[in-house]
């Protein structure tokens, strides 16, 4: 089985950059990471924060998990490769695409 992800800046804000996320089955939705680039949160297409779930890179910790596996999953796959490609890159990238076995 192949899964695929694609995330895409979509806005930057004074709170940091939103991305949106889709996976090759159809799960959408947006994150806000922080300025520093070390807090990812899920938010709206307008980078409101939406719940509770934050992912903090800086201690490795979910904290408040959403109480959808599907959702949960979704979100660390798409921080865990935002937060890989702006290491590799040096900053936020603009666009990512990532396929899974």
């Amino acid at each position: 089985m192949t899964a695929s992800l694609t995330c895409r800046k979509t806005l930057s804000l004074e709170a940091g950059s939103v991305y949106a996320w889709e996976t090759a089955e159809g799960a959408t939705g947006h994150i806000l990471i922080d300025l520093d680039r070390s807090v990812v949160r899920p938010c709206t297409v307008e980078g409101i924060i939406l719940g509770n779930m934050l992912l903090d890179k800086n201690i490795g910790n979910l904290e408040n998990p959403d109480p959808d596996p599907t959702l949960r999953r979704s979100f660390l796959i798409a921080a865990s490769v935002i937060f890989r490609e702006g290491e590799r890159q040096g900053r936020l990238p603009d666009k990512i695409t990532r396929t899974y076995w």
